[in-house]
């Protein structure tokens, strides 16, 4: 087993648990005691991840994100101006990945007039704007229902990546800072988006100002892991010089 399989599995039993011994964490997820404090070493300088006598706690930074349903309405008049900046990106005949969120769901509707283009998305919302475009196909993952986010996930969403290509895929996120990197809530969401940065020759976050300088419980990885970010003005002065450092792009709306 790789690393990066054996720290996601620890990082999921503990989401899932909370808290959990060394003991049990080795027998469960078949992994040796030894390899497991390791591993635990190692994840507490990403994650909040607090070691207790005989095993770890993880600590939740932030709260969890409310709803997709309920998100919407947060910063709503900044996510629309991201998504119309955003969608100018995409030209006729591309393929385009829209993962599940708040943000990229705005980019939808501001598809109407592009010709021939495909979207592929995990999100039941993204896929239901995208099946009224006209000229436009939608492909939506497979896989198990997340009733808040109303996305799919798991192994069968995975799967159906590894089978696809996109032009240009838009991400969000729950957090964004420049020690742990770009940040999301949910350990399973990770690998699905992983697979979808591999499969994309371009990758967008699209993210309103709240969400840097904050800190959440599973990185995704270093910034550099998008080529553009598209947020909203209100964004600290600071954070463009930054990603423009790192060779990001970065456009203001």
């Amino acid at each position: 087993m790789l690393s990066v399989e054996r720290e996601e599995r620890i990082l999921t039993y503990l989401m899932e648990r909370g808290k959990g011994s060394v003991q049990e964490m080795s027998r469960t997820l078949d992994i040796s005691e030894v390899t497991v404090r390791r591993d635990l070493k190692r994840l507490g300088s990403r994650y909040p991840i607090r070691r207790i006598y005989g095993g770890a706690v993880l600590e939740r930074v932030i709260p969890l994100e409310p709803p997709v349903l309920q998100r919407r309405d947060l910063f709503a008049e900044e996510k629309q101006r991201i998504g119309q900046v955003a969608a100018g990106f995409v030209q006729d005949g591309e393929t385009v990945m829209l993962l599940g969120g708040s943000t990229t769901l705005e980019i939808v509707s501001h598809l109407r007039n592009r010709k021939n283009i495909t979207i592929i998305t995990d999100s039941m919302l993204i896929a239901e704007k995208a099946a009224k475009l006209q000229d436009t196909r939608c492909i939506l993952l497979g896989g198990a229902v997340r009733p808040s986010e109303l996305t799919m996930e798991g192994p069968l969403a995975q799967l159906c990546l590894k089978e696809l290509h996109a032009h240009r895929m838009f991400i969000g996120a729950r957090a964004i800072n420049f020690a742990q990197g770009i940040m999301l809530n949910e350990v399973s969401e990770v690998t699905l988006v992983r697979d979808g940065i591999r499969m994309a020759s371009e990758v967008i976050l699209v993210v309103d100002h709240s969400k840097f300088g904050q800190v959440a419980t599973a990185v995704l990885g270093p910034p550099t892991i998008v080529q553009r970010v598209v947020t909203d003005s209100a964004v600290d002065p600071e954070i463009p010089v930054q990603l423009h450092e790192l060779g990001i792009e970065v456009t203001i709306v």
